[in-house]
C-alpha cells in the first residue's frame, strides 16, 4: 500500500508499534540481567566474615529461576498493558468498540461485564498477593483447579465424561498439594534430602496435572469437516422395526377430538405476520393487545383474517412461481437447490412407507443443533415435528457437532439406541443428518451493501492470495465474491455461543426456519415461513419475554432467507462483536441500525406462550393451562392445581387417572396452549414427565398417531414406516 493512502492515525500507530517492538526485548534483556541474573550466578559467593564459600547447589539455582521467571513475568504483563493500553487510545479502537459492541447497550449485559471486570481484577489481585505470601508454586497448584472448574462451567454440555475425569485429578493433585506438604521422613533427613522430595513430588505432581488438563482441553477434540458431509451408513441397513407398545385408548372425559386443528392449511397459504403483530403487541391509546390469551384466541378464532391463499390471477401462488422473482430463496430439496416445483399437484402428493411424497412448491427447511447422544428430549421434538408438520413440503435437517466428536453421526446413525427409532426416516429423507464444523469463512450476498455502510472500513489492501481485504473480517476475490472469516475458533467458545451462531451461520447457508431442540410445535409452521408474493421472503424470530424492548428477540425460534443481505448483514454483526450472536446484542444492533422492521418479532404467544404467565401474580387473565412455571408441563398434581383451569370456558371434569399414566380431566392436546404455534419448555432437560402430566398427554398422543390408533392434530393418518414408541420405563 503506498504511503499517501495512510492517514496520520496509521502513521502514529505504525510508527509506535515499531518503537515499542524495538524497545520492548532491549528493557527486557537489560532487567532480566541487571537486577536477577546476578542472583542465579554459578561464581562463588563470600560469607559475613569476607570468606569464600561453596557455590549454590543445581536445586537452589533452579529454584531461583523459577522466582526470577515469576518476576520477568509480572515486568512483562505490566509492560506489556502500558503499551496496549497507549495502543487502544492511539489506535481509534474506543470508537471501534462504541460502533460495533452494542453488547454495551444493553443494560443486563454492561452490568455484568463490569461485574466480570471488577471479580477477574480481585482474582488477579489476590492471586498476586498469595504469590508474595507463600510462592510461585503454590500459585500454580491453587490456580490450576480453579481453572479447570471454570472450563467445565464454560463447556457444559461438551464437558464429556474424559473431561470430568481430568478436572478431579486436577483437584486432587490441588488438594494434595495443600493439605499434604513435604515433611521430614526420619528425624535426621538432611535439608538437601527435604528439598530434593520436595522438588521431585512437584514434578511428579506438575507432570499429571499437565496431562489432566491436556485430556480436558484436548484429547478428544474432532477433525474438522464440512458442513455438509454427507451422513455414513451402518453395515446393519435393515429397517428397524421396533413395535410400538399397545397403548389403551385415551377415552377423554372433556369434548375435543384427536383433529381439534381442523384440516391443513393448503400448501399455498401464508399468513399475515404484520396482522400478527399489531394485533398482539400493546399499542398505545388503543389499536392492539398485550395480554397472551387474548393473542392465543386471535391465533385460534382469527385464521380467516391472518391466513390467505394468493390469487393467480394477481400474484404467484408458491406452487406457480414466477421464474424471474426470488420469492423462494431460502427454500430447499434434496440436492440443496435453491427451489424445485411441482405444478402438477395442488396440495402435495401423499407419502408412503417408501416415499415422503411431492411438495406442490418449495420445500423448506428446519434446522436444529445437538451435541452428545439423543435423549427422550430429542424423540420429543423429532416426533413434533413429524405430528404436526406437512412432511412432503419440509425437511427435518439435524446438525450434530462434529467438532467436539468427529464421529458424531456415524454414532448417532448406527450406534443410538433411541435415534434407532428414525433410521427408516433417515433412508426416506424426511430427516437429514448434516456434520456441523466451524467455517473458516463464508460467502456474503452479492447485493449485500453492508460494506458500504461498515464503521470499520479499511483502505483495500490486498493479501499475498490476491483477495482485497475491504474491512476487519470481509475480505473480497478476484471473482468479486465478498466472504465473512471467523476469527474465533470453535474451542475458544462456551457451547451457548456455538449454538448461538450456529443458527445465523445455517440460514444464511440454507434458509428456512431453527429450532431449540427444547422447543415443542404444536402446528404447521409453513404458512410462517412462505415469502410473500408482492414483498418477498421474510424473516421472524420469538420474543424475550412480556413488554420487552423492541430489541429484545429471543432466537429459539427464527426464520431468515438465504443468502440474503438481511443474514449476510447479521453474520457481520455478530463476528464484528467478537463472536457474539446472543440474541438481545443482535436484536439491539438491528434496532440501533434501523433495520428492527426486516425481522418481525412475533408475540409470546406464538412460540412461548407460558412465559407471560410468570409474571402474573393474580392479576389478569391466565392462559389454558394456567401454569406458572416450566415445571408444571411434567408434573401429574401441579402446584397450581385448583388454578390450571381458571381461565377454561368449557365444563371441567372430575380428575380420574385413566390406565398406567393415562390423562387427567381435561387434559389433552387441544387445550394445550390452544392457538400457539409452539411450546417453548426453556431447558429442563433432566425432566421426565410424571403419569398423567401434560408431557405425558403429548407423548401418548404422538405414540397413538404413529401406532396407527388415532390422528395426528388435522386429522391424518400416519403412512410413514413403523417409528416406535417411547421407553416409559426409564422415566
Amino acid at each position: 500500500m503506498p504511503i499517501s493512502d495512510l492517514n496520520v492515525v496509521d502513521l502514529l500507530q505504525g510508527a509506535s508499534l515499531s518503537i515499542a517492538d524495538a524497545l520492548f526485548p532491549i528493557v527486557l534483556v537489560n532487567a532480566y540481567d541487571g537486577r536477577y541474573q546476578r542472583l542465579t550466578s554459578q561464581d562463588t559467593f563470600p560469607n559475613e566474615d569476607g570468606k569464600r564459600v561453596n557455590p549454590p547447589s543445581l536445586l537452589l539455582r533452579m529454584q531461583q529461576a523459577c522466582s526470577n521467571f515469576w518476576s520477568i513475568l509480572r515486568h512483562v504483563s505490566f509492560l506489556s498493558t502500558v503499551l496496549l493500553v497507549g495502543h487502544v487510545f492511539v489506535s481509534g479502537e474506543l470508537r471501534s468498540i462504541q460502533e460495533n459492541c452494542y453488547v454495551l447497550d444493553v443494560g443486563t449485559l454492561r452490568w455484568l461485564l463490569a461485574a466480570g471486570g471488577i471479580l477477574n481484577g480481585t482474582v488477579l489481585i489476590l492471586m498476586a498477593l498469595l504469590t508474595m505470601a507463600a510462592s510461585p508454586v503454590t500459585t500454580t497448584f491453587l490456580a490450576a483447579p480453579m481453572n479447570a472448574f471454570q472450563l467445565a462451567i464454560f463447556m457444559y454440555t461438551g464437558f464429556n465424561n474424559y473431561r470430568w475425569i481430568g478436572l478431579s485429578v486436577c483437584w486432587a493433585l490441588g488438594l494434595a498439594f495443600v493439605f499434604f506438604p513435604t515433611q521430614e521422613s526420619t528425624n535426621n533427613s538432611t535439608a538437601a534430602t527435604r528439598k530434593s522430595y520436595s522438588f521431585a513430588r512437584n514434578v511428579i505432581i506438575t507432570v499429571v496435572l499437565c496431562g489432566a488438563l491436556y485430556s480436558m482441553n484436548g484429547v478428544g477434540h474432532g477433525s474438522r469437516a464440512s458442513l455438509d458431509i454427507e451422513a455414513p451408513t451402518c453395515q446393519n441397513t435393515s429397517t428397524v422395526g421396533s413395535k410400538t407398545a399397545q397403548l389403551k385408548p385415551l377415552n377423554y372425559t372433556s369434548t375435543m377430538h384427536d383433529d381439534y386443528l381442523g384440516t391443513r392449511p393448503h400448501v399455498d397459504t401464508i399468513a399475515n405476520l404484520t396482522y400478527l403483530v399489531e394485533q398482539c403487541r400493546e399499542i398505545e391509546n388503543g389499536g392492539g393487545v398485550d395480554d397472551v390469551v387474548n393473542c392465543l384466541s386471535i391465533l385460534e378464532h382469527a385464521e380467516n383474517e391472518y391466513f390467505s391463499i394468493p390469487k393467480t390471477t394477481l400474484t404467484a401462488r408458491a406452487s406457480e412461481p414466477d421464474a424471474e422473482a426470488k420469492y423462494h430463496a431460502h427454500a430447499i430439496v434434496e440436492d440443496e437447490s435453491l427451489v424445485k416445483h411441482h405444478a402438477g399437484f395442488a396440495a402435495g402428493q401423499t407419502e408412503s412407507n417408501s416415499s415422503f411424497g411431492t411438495c406442490a412448491g418449495p420445500v423448506i427447511p428446519f434446522h436444529v443443533y445437538w451435541t452428545g447422544s439423543a435423549t427422550w428430549r430429542v424423540e420429543l421434538f423429532i416426533k413434533a415435528y413429524l405430528y404436526t408438520q406437512n412432511l412432503p413440503c419440509s425437511r427435518l435437517w439435524l446438525w450434530l457437532d462434529s467438532d467436539l466428536d468427529a464421529n458424531s453421526m456415524e454414532k448417532m446413525l448406527c450406534e443410538d439406541p433411541i435415534f434407532q427409532r428414525f433410521r427408516p426416516l433417515v433412508a426416506r429423507g424426511d430427516i437429514l443428518l448434516k456434520s456441523w464444523s466451524f467455517p473458516e469463512r463464508v460467502p456474503l450476498a452479492r447485493e449485500s451493501a453492508e460494506t458500504a455502510s461498515t464503521p470499520d472500513l479499511r483502505p483495500n489492501m490486498v493479501t499475498e492470495d490476491g483477495e482485497t481485504v475491504l474491512a476487519n473480517g470481509i475480505i473480497q476475490d478476484a471473482d468479486g465474491q465478498q466472504w465473512l472469516n471467523f476469527k474465533s475458533p470453535h474451542a475458544s467458545l462456551a457451547p451457548v455461543q456455538v449454538s448461538d451462531a450456529v443458527r445465523f451461520i445455517v440460514l444464511h447457508l440454507h434458509g428456512g426456519v431453527y429450532c431449540d431442540m427444547d422447543v415443542l410445535l404444536l402446528r404447521d409452521m409453513r404458512p410462517l415461513l412462505l415469502p410473500d408474493p408482492t414483498s418477498g421472503p421474510r424473516a421472524f424470530a420469538e420474543q424475550w419475554v412480556e413488554r420487552c424492548a423492541p430489541y429484545d428477540y429471543n432466537t429459539a425460534v427464527i426464520s431468515l432467507p438465504a443468502n440474503s443481505s438481511l443474514s449476510s448483514y447479521l453474520l457481520r454483526g455478530g463476528v464484528r462483536m467478537g463472536m457474539n450472536f446472543h440474541p438481545r446484542v443482535i436484536g439491539r444492533m438491528l434496532w440501533s441500525d434501523g433495520k428492527s422492521d426486516e425481522v418481525k418479532m412475533l408475540h409470546n404467544a406464538v412460540f412461548d406462550p407460558l412465559v407471560t404467565n410468570l409474571r402474573r401474580e393474580g392479576t389478569g387473565t391466565c392462559t389454558v393451562p394456567c401454569h406458572k412455571n416450566f415445571q408444571s408441563a411434567f408434573m401429574g398434581e401441579v402446584e397450581e392445581r385448583e388454578q390450571e383451569w381458571s381461565n377454561y370456558r368449557g365444563e371441567v371434569m372430575e380428575e380420574g387417572v385413566m390406565g398406567d399414566g393415562g390423562v387427567m380431566g381435561n387434559r389433552s392436546l387441544g387445550n394445550f396452549f390452544r392457538g400457539a404455534w409452539a411450546y417453548h419448555v426453556h431447558n429442563q432437560w433432566w425432566k421426565s414427565p410424571e403419569p398423567s402430566s401434560w408431557m405425558d398427554v403429548v407423548t401418548r398422543a404422538q405414540d397413538a398417531f404413529f401406532d396407527g390408533a388415532s390422528t395426528n392434530a388435522y386429522g391424518e393418518r400416519w403412512m410413514g414406516p413403523v417409528v416406535g414408541g417411547y421407553e416409559r420405563s426409564g422415566w
